[in-house]
């Protein structure tokens, strides 16, 4: 039996659950003191790799830059940017202090005079000993701020896979319109382990992802920013941002400010005078402590306004006048004029959960999210350089034009724990992954453009400890897993997945990640910056429990389709509907668990219709775009 239900006659036993279960219940209540929060840079492994003509160390022949923070730098980090631009190479940065004088440029062509397409990628030694700081003086105008460093955006959304890691950005003395860092990236991307450093006399913005349009899907992981009048700064309605492990301190005016983006983020550390957030698009963060100091007492620590969505879990404030302004108006000093309790939550100090609109439920469920349990990915394996398997030393060609198969198994067979491949290699033969490997190391090249083995690689042995794959831009002829190993993979983008019987058991992580459907059953998994760009299912749950930070999709087709009693809960995230809209519905439940917090952004005229399709297992039930959302959607399995 299927029923097509109006939201007219819905309303009133959503609004009652919504207010009695939802906010009654749940907002408002809950200690969340010991959850984990902040960046750490404490036991990170300095960062070291072999030479390779992929990797560029700055400080070499023909660069040469000093390091020692007080010779210019920025004609010698300025060249190699544009020699290594689109280039799949790494930009190494020793340990050091790198003075520069003016913003530092990345380019759409590189130095052959070819479009480049992105796939450029910075790392420092050590995320705390590698240091770029500004000329005292030199950006002093605050109403026309200057960044350190700008990495793109040209107007189209195709500048991909690009990375800063490891590096600290100091943005000098008396530099008052000084931004640290201006970064931008498609489809996978990342900030990882970098702190963005302004004192009292410096610093518009430490990390500015609001300079361009249609910035992201990208990632941002343990980052602190210290100081400035706004430690991060996102824009735009599209193309959404994860984060997680973030600390804000000193700001002067806003710690996070979100002008209209899709916004994930777990584990935020706010210590700060001024709002902790600000926001009017789509936010969602999960595990916060937000702490006031002197002068935060006359604000809240979270502002929603101007018709803004926001959904809190976990959340921990003190100091302010309250946990949470959410207002309608754009006039967000509006928040300062609330009194008392006018939302049941939003007093604080503690929130368990709060969303600015009721949940959307098919048939009756509790309206708390999942609360899936949620496993770190293993850390990865540090071995010394000179005990990996370099695939070129074993006849692989790095520049992707002959077959490499033979060469990279030999590298996989040598008995080495880590393999590295500095390059692009063309496969038209599957290469098996032994158990013995525990890192597959890239800089993100491409493996197999063609697209001719597929899969590329095997992975059928067991271990016990975890593989990890790392770093690489396309992976077109895809994977083959057929063992419950736990895998992690990392910044690896255009990566299809194939699973075996054996693989219902494995726990899987994606840590900015991008595929095309993703049929999963029965596997663990949790995903931080999950890209699905596909028309038809994106992803099905299959018995198993899935959990997503951040979960961005483009064109038609079912984006999740839980069954076989399965468990998702995505926080934050979009769809990006670019075609094919009415193809299918949104979310299929069928007879599973569900919590999202999803919404979508559509300019072709042409989004979802169907967005939700439930079962039960006695009927069907569809909900309609005008009649629900899915800013939450809640589903419980029937008992």
């Amino acid at each position: 039996m299927t029923n097509r239900i109006s939201f007219v006659r819905l309303l009133p036993v959503l609004a009652f659950i919504a207010l009695v279960a939802f906010l009654f219940g749940n907002a408002g209540f809950g200690d969340v003191t010991g959850v984990k929060t902040g960046a750490d840079f404490r036991g990170l492994p300095e960062v070291a790799y072999p030479k390779a003509s992929m990797v560029i160390d700055v400080t070499a022949a023909p660069y040469l830059a000093r390091g020692d923070g007080v010779h210019d730098d920025t004609d010698a980090i300025q060249r190699a940017l544009f020699d290594m631009m689109g280039s799949h190479r790494l930009l190494y940065f020793p340990k050091g202090v790198y003075l520069i004088s003016k913003t530092l440029l990345w380019s759409k062509t590189n130095s052959s005079g070819k479009d480049a397409w992105g796939k450029n990628f910075l790392c420092g030694q050590s995320a705390e000993g590698t240091v770029l700081r500004l000329k005292d003086g030199t950006f002093t105008n605050s109403a026309e701020p200057q960044s350190m460093m700008w990495c793109g955006g040209f107007g189209s959304a195709d500048w991909f896979h690009n990375y800063v890691e490891n590096l600290t950005f100091d943005v000098g003395k008396n530099n008052p319109g000084a931004i640290a860092l201006q970064f931008y990236s498609n489809n996978s991307g990342a900030v990882r382990n970098c702190r963005f450093l302004a004192d009292a006399t410096s610093g518009s913005i430490g990390l500015d992802l609001g300079h361009r349009d249609m910035n992201g899907p990208l990632l941002v992981r343990n980052c602190e920013v210290v100081g400035f009048e706004r430690g991060i700064n996102t824009a735009r309605a599209v193309n959404g941002q994860t984060f997680e492990w973030i600390t804000l301190r000193n700001q002067t005016k806003l710690g996070f400010d979100n002008e209209g983006q899709a916004i994930s983020v777990r584990g935020l550390l706010s210590e700060n005078s001024v709002p902790a957030i600000r926001s009017y698009g789509f936010f969602c963060l999960v595990e916060a402590k937000l702490t006031g100091r002197s002068g935060a007492e006359k604000w809240p620590a979270v502002i929603n306004y101007n018709g803004g969505k926001i959904y809190l879990r976990d959340i921990e404030t003190s100091d302010y006048a309250r946990a949470i302004g959410d207002v309608v108006t754009p006039d967000w000093s509006a928040v300062t004029r609330i009194t008392g309790e006018d939302k049941i939550g939003s007093l604080g100090p503690h929130v368990r959960e709060y969303c600015s609109q009721s949940p959307t439920t098919a048939f009756p469920a509790s309206l708390e999210s999942l609360r899936l349990p949620i496993e770190e990915p293993p850390a990865v394996p540090v071995h010394p350089t000179s005990s990996w398997a370099n695939v070129d030393e074993f006849g692989a060609d790095p520049t992707g034009e002959r077959d490499s198969s033979a060469a990279i198994q030999k590298a996989m067979d040598s008995g080495a724990s880590t393999i590295f491949f500095p390059g692009s290699y063309s496969l038209e033969s599957t290469v098996t992954i032994p158990g013995r490997v525990e890192r597959i190391l890239g800089l993100g090249g491409m493996i197999d453009y063609f697209a001719k083995a597929k899969p590329d690689f095997r992975i059928v042995e067991d271990a016990s400890s975890p593989l990890h794959i790392e770093h690489f831009a396309y992976v077109h002829g895809g994977m083959e897993i057929d063992t419950d190993r736990t895998i992690v993979f990392r910044s690896v983008a255009d990566c299809d997945l194939r699973f075996g019987e054996r693989a219902s058991k494995g726990h899987l992580f994606f840590e900015d990640f991008v595929t095309h459907r993703l049929a999963l059953k029965g596997q663990r998994v949790w995903a931080r910056q999950l890209n699905v760009e596909n028309e038809g299912t994106h992803i099905e749950n299959d018995g198993g429990e899935l959990w997503v930070l951040g979960y961005k999709t483009e064109r038609g087709g079912t984006l999740l389709d839980t069954r076989g009693q399965g468990a998702s809960e995505i926080l934050g995230g979009f769809s990006y509907t670019t075609t094919a809209g009415k193809l299918a519905p949104m979310f299929v439940t069928d007879r599973s668990n569900v919590f999202a917090y999803f919404h979508e952004v559509c300019f072709n005229g042409d989004p979802f219709i169907e967005l939700i399709r439930e079962m039960n297992g006695k009927e069907t039930k569809t909900l309609e775009r005008g009649n629900a959302h899915t800013a939450p959607y809640a589903a419980r399995m029937p008992k």
